[in-house]
């Protein structure tokens, strides 16, 4: 069957997913804040701004002491022209020290005197993750004027005396929200979480790409990062032998993150590591971490817009998209299948060949063993030797090298 060429559509809805939001903030208009941490620099501003490693960061901990205003806190702000409002969705930091609203009330105008309630709720969040929850109207409402007004937060995980944090608030008006697995953000890490440091590993790929340009890349998270290739970190290198035996020759690239969401990976790739690159094949491995914060339509979405930019940057490289291997005690729960069905659809792209390797894993029962899968998550030494020999036909039929045998 011929591949279908679908690429103008897709990168014109990935190039709005990116930059459409951003540039729609630019005309908004901050009009009354209660409290923002002036001594840190994280102000109202920054509640939409664009970038959610930004953050408005109120002095709520502080109030108790009188040192501030205490709760409840604010925001107003005005949007360039009267829009129809549907819903307001609050994303905060992953990992962040702040808590997040909780009790909010949401309350919207036309001439920034006169307000209307649109909704009263108690924000709830699938996960510290990725935390993003939207206040949604049961009907929509015209306005030019929006007040939020957090009345309670959850509590920190990590800090005593949390105050408020926002990282950003999206409104959604005629068009949906882009999903915040479309919005390139790098991952919020004030500590060391999963053993290595985020940021210092960026800079390690990006130094080690300008010496070793790659005919081949690996793309994903922590299952991608335990291959083991260099540049080394504290992370586990389960897979070590196995790539040196696959990959080592074919000057291959690790681009795996532990950790790492869809949206931390495109941020990667506009961050410039597959700039000093020259692949011919790319393999993309991409969504296990966000199935306890996005919903597989979701994460699917992330995955494409994924596939565009790299494809993109390296318009010549071939992309080998892989199903999201299957996890946990029931290896396949619904939400997974449901997202790979959903990836089964993007083979049909010209530059995309789709396979599904994950009974690989799985024993004459279709359970994941702790053999090949210690934690039932990331394979063991084993299971990355199946994976290898899984994808190899695939590998060497695109760089044209004679098929390899761990055996």
């Amino acid at each position: 069957m011929k591949k279908l060429c679908l690429l103008p559509l897709f990168a014109s809805l990935s190039l709005s997913a990116q930059v459409g939001l951003t540039n729609a903030k630019q005309t908004w208009k901050l009009i009354d804040v209660s409290s923002e941490n002036v001594l840190t620099g994280e102000l109202a501003r920054m509640a939409f701004d664009g970038d959610p490693e930004t953050q408005w960061h109120t002095r709520w901990h502080a109030a108790k002491d009188g040192a501030a205003a205490k709760p409840p806190h604010h925001i107003t702000f005005a949007l360039p022209e009267p829009t129809q409002i549907k819903s307001v969705r609050i994303r905060t930091r992953a990992h962040g020290e702040g808590g997040f609203p909780k009790k909010c009330l949401l309350e919207v105008g036309t001439d920034g005197e006169l307000w209307e309630t649109a909704a009263i709720t108690e924000l709830n969040y699938r996960s510290r993750m990725s935390p993003h929850a939207s206040i949604t109207l049961k009907s929509p409402r015209r306005a030019k004027y929006i007040r939020l007004t957090i009345h309670s937060i959850h509590p920190s995980q990590k800090a005593k005396d949390p105050g408020l944090v926002i990282g950003e608030i999206d409104v959604e008006s005629a068009s949906r929200l882009h999903p915040t697995t479309t919005i390139p953000v790098p991952q919020s890490r004030e500590r060391n979480y999963g053993g290595y440091h985020w940021r210092k590993r960026h800079q390690a790929i990006l130094e080690h790409n300008r010496e070793n340009p790659g005919r081949l890349v690996f793309i994903g998270d922590s299952i991608t990062h335990r291959w083991g290739a260099p540049p080394f970190d504290e992370t586990p290198q389960t897979g070590k032998d196995i790539w040196n035996q696959y990959y080592a020759h074919r000057q291959a690239i690790n681009l795996g993150y532990g950790w790492d969401r869809v949206e931390n990976m495109i941020w990667r790739i506009e961050a410039g590591e597959l700039e000093q690159t020259d692949p011919d094949l790319v393999v993309i491995m991409a969504g296990t971490n966000n199935l306890e914060v996005n919903t597989p339509e979701e994460i699917a979405s992330g995955v494409l817009n994924l596939c565009v930019k790299v494809h993109k940057k390296k318009p010549e490289a071939k992309i080998l998209l892989l199903a999201v291997f299957p996890r946990g005690a029931n290896a396949y729960p619904e939400a997974l299948v449901d997202l790979n069905k959903r990836l089964t659809d993007f083979g049909k792209l010209d530059f995309i060949t789709f396979k599904d390797i994950g009974h690989v894993f799985l024993n004459e029962e279709g359970k994941l063993t702790r053999e090949i899968m210690p934690d039932l998550l990331h394979p063991g030494a084993e299971g990355y030797r199946l994976w290898a020999e899984a994808i190899e036909e695939d590998v060497a039929r695109i760089l044209g090298d004679a098929e390899r045998s761990s055996r």
